[in-house]
């Protein structure tokens, strides 16, 4: 890949896959709402440039160059009471529709944009992601509208698309209140934690290697598919908390199994990897432990 747009490259996911690209001499065009979001790093280097737009007017945007990959990541509304905010998960429809068609109008070589394995939240078992999703809240089933939508308007517009489902991912910059940002900071602050049973297989993958695995779909997926990401390994959501504890003080209670389970349904996000393993040269590099070591360190820096 030699250019690519990256349409939600200030989110956290999307300004780890911006320094992948820029790390490999790609030049990368990011289309954002707001300028003031990019990181300076980011605006120093020379092959990277921005087009300030609302994401309802993509299609009237005109690029200069060929463009090899087209990336959306942009999604309103992740965390929070915000995921069940029926209009605000409408609107990332409209978003996406109007993306795909910038895409065909620039004649991007790939179209990837990102599902999450919230689409899946009542598999029981390894996420197979051609079987059908079981959202539970209005993001889960936006994003599940979301990969239809694309589906269908690929094969019309006869525009490459790949579906990229990411994991539960972790690391560095990453701001929302998830599980993993809660229980470093309560720890870090001495603050009692409290959680379900945690007893849900679970898989975790670092930011640095989830923006890997983009980089290799860009340039090595196959078009119309769906391609799970994770680290190929599971384990009971509970244990990763026990490291994390470990690592900022061994001594401290977590507590797990003080508030009452959110379903009857036992859940997990435990993505089946093996065809981004086989079309691609994608091999997970981060172990949770040094992955979390690093996320802990960066934590510490703002507490």
């Amino acid at each position: 890949m030699k250019n690519v747009i990256v349409c939600g490259g200030t989110g956290f996911i999307g300004s780890w896959l911006v320094d992948e690209l820029l790390s490999k001499n790609i030049h990368v065009v990011e289309l954002v709402r707001n300028k003031d979001r990019i990181p300076l790093e980011h605006m120093q280097n020379s092959n990277f440039s921005y087009i300030e737009t609302e994401f309802f007017r993509l299609s009237d945007i005109k690029i200069e160059v060929k463009i090899d990959c087209f990336y959306y990541l942009a999604w309103a509304g992740v965390s929070g009471k915000e995921k069940n905010e029926f209009l605000v998960q409408l609107e990332n429809i409209k978003f996406a529709v109007e993306a795909i068609k910038l895409a065909k109008k620039i004649s991007a070589k790939k179209f990837i944009a990102t599902g999450t394995v919230a689409e899946y939240v009542f598999c029981d078992k390894l996420i197979d992601v051609n079987l059908k999703q079981t959202p539970n809240d209005l993001y889960g089933a936006t994003k599940t509208a979301v990969h239809y939508y694309l589906d269908v308007l690929s094969r019309q517009l006869n525009q490459p698309f790949i579906w990229a489902l990411l994991p539960s991912t972790y690391g560095e910059r990453r701001s929302d209140s998830n599980i993993i940002t809660y229980t470093i900071m309560s720890l870090l602050k001495g603050e009692k934690t409290q959680y379900g049973n945690l007893n849900q297989m679970w898989d975790f993958l670092y930011v640095a290697d989830v923006a890997k695995a983009l980089y290799y779909l860009g340039e090595e997926g196959k078009d119309n598919k769906v391609y799970g990401i994770g680290s190929g390994i599971y384990k009971p959501l509970k244990e990763y908390l026990y490291i994390i504890r470990d690592m900022i003080n061994p001594n401290e209670m977590l507590g797990i199994g003080e508030l009452p389970e959110m379903s009857s349904k036992t859940f997990s996000s435990c993505v089946d990897i093996s065809e981004i393993i086989k079309d691609t040269h994608f091999k997970p590099q981060t172990s949770f432990e040094e992955g979390i070591a690093r996320t802990i360190l960066y934590y510490r820096s703002i507490k």
